[in-house]
């Protein structure tokens, strides 16, 4: 967004460069047989796009200055930083007029807009909407002292909303803005809680009436399927739900953010899916499978926040997309759990709606359900060549029956047989499992040294991070999703 004058010529000269950049590789564009042609297109439709948001940049800026779009009223808290901006620009002020008129300096206003208000107080931003003449809705803003990052982090954490998580995943991350929660001033805090809870509304439905008010909080679960939830009956509910709402919404940003993805059939026979997959990239591993999985028209959305649940499928309007949660940074691990969710995305395929929310692998409703032990099935057979139950039953003859000379056998049995012993591992924790028996710890260890020089959840981001179109998504959506997908 071009908020001054200074900013208004950059943004020309950018745009002028550009085109100049665009108009030579367009003549030249023939003549080297050297370069791709669609190399060239490449070239051709970045340099268009970067063009192309320039133009509405300085587009929008013209406008507001020549009183062709007026900021009237502010509707919500999300509004707010780039409200003030427009509306200073709308009115024809200048930073520094604006500056005079609140007998502040120039500079001051030019911090305040660089950061987007983020470390502003409540009363001077009541004094600036003045100034400008904003109208705002009269449930937007509520009385100064019912405000305070205090209030938020008390009243939320009695639905499950804990102070960190909202500090991580929440605060408004302002551009070159270092804040320390506990430092902030009175009024500093009151409005990153006002600009805080509009995110939350915005994810939960929590609107900053219900929140900074005396009357209870409730959560409205029923968009995400709550009823399909695979979890154990002794699992928290409140976060669960809670964390479930948010993994929702920002699933629901990935299908907006890869909308041109072509949707294909699942198939549902393991053989295939391996078959397709190693003639296509060559070997079975974690980024080739999840490579697959995305050329399906199925986004994976890799989380690293603790607890809640374990991993989550939905289906939204006919399309796909996964969720991956696991704290191990075991390649094995993620490549089973990927596959697992693969065989629920190919599931019913005539429903226009599903989902499915899952626990850790040692819960009993996982283990007792036979829709889990199908797709956990789907996976070894994928991962392990068809032979997951013959080398089972191979580790269980060589151990004699001793579960716990297994841990020596499995990795003998997997060198021997030329598999991975992270998979091999992995699958003969399940199958210990049906037994009553947890070998999850077992199998962890012997995963250890099985990250592939490479974190898979970071693999996971990072092909996410190239495949979305982020610039489908409105700022705060936008901001919300890289949240969530930083690694702090």
């Amino acid at each position: 967004m071009i908020k001054n004058e200074r900013q208004y010529r950059v943004t020309q000269a950018q745009a002028k460069k550009i085109e100049q950049a665009l108009a030579q590789l367009v003549e030249n564009s023939g003549k080297s047989e050297e370069v791709h042609p669609l190399l060239w297109k490449a070239q051709q439709d970045g340099l268009q796009s970067q063009l192309s948001e320039l133009h509405e940049e300085l587009e929008e800026y013209e406008a507001l200055k020549s009183g062709q779009r007026e900021v009237l009223e502010l509707n919500s808290l999300e509004e707010l930083p780039s409200a003030l901006i427009k509306g200073r620009i709308a009115s024809g002020l200048s930073q520094k007029e604006l500056a005079e008129r609140l007998g502040l300096k120039e500079q001051q206003i030019q911090r305040y807009e660089a950061t987007d208000y983020g470390s502003v107080g409540f009363a001077r931003i009541l004094e600036i909407i003045q100034a400008l003449g904003i109208n705002v809705r009269e449930d937007v803003f509520l009385p100064s002292s019912k405000v305070s990052l205090n209030t938020l982090f008390s009243r939320l954490r009695q639905i499950g909303i804990e102070r960190d998580f909202i500090i991580k995943r929440f605060l408004p991350q302002s551009a070159g803005e270092n804040l320390q929660i506990d430092d902030v001033s009175e009024e500093q805090a009151g409005s990153l809680a006002l600009r805080t809870a509009a995110l939350l509304n915005r994810v939960f439905g929590l609107t900053s009436t219900a929140i900074f008010s005396s009357s209870p909080l409730q959560l409205n679960t029923a968009a995400v399927g709550m009823a399909r939830f695979k979890v154990t009956k002794r699992a928290d509910e409140t976060r669960l739900s809670v964390y479930t709402l948010y993994a929702h919404f920002l699933a629901l940003l990935i299908l907006d953010a890869t909308s041109n993805l072509p949707k294909k059939p699942i198939p549902t026979n393991p053989n295939e899916v391996r078959e397709a997959i190693l003639s296509t990239y060559g070997s079975l591993t974690f980024k080739h499978a999840l490579h697959y999985v995305w050329s399906l028209g199925v986004p994976v959305l890799p989380l690293n926040d603790s607890g809640a649940f374990h991993g989550a499928f939905w289906r939204v309007e006919g399309r796909n997309v996964i969720v991956l949660k696991q704290q191990t940074k075991s390649v094995a691990r993620w490549l089973s759990d990927l596959l697992h969710e693969l065989w629920h995305a190919a599931q019913e395929p005539e429903l226009n709606e599903r989902t499915v929310i899952e626990d850790s692998e040692t819960a009993q409703e996982r283990r007792e359900s036979q829709e889990e032990r199908t797709a956990t099935r789907f996976s070894g057979h994928i991962v392990l060549a068809g032979r997951a139950e013959e080398l089972v039953k191979l580790c269980e003859e060589e151990a004699g029956g001793s579960i716990e000379r297994l841990k020596r056998v499995v990795p003998l049995v997997a060198a021997r047989e030329n598999v991975s012993v992270a998979s091999l591992a992995n699958y003969m924790a399940f199958r210990l499992s049906l037994q009553g028996e947890n070998w999850w710890g077992a199998a962890s260890n012997l995963q250890a040294e099985d990250t592939d020089y490479t974190d898979p959840w970071q693999t996971a981001r990072d092909y996410l991070l190239e495949r979305a179109h982020f610039g489908q998504l409105n700022e705060v959506d936008r901001n919300l999703l890289l949240q969530a997908l930083s690694e702090d």
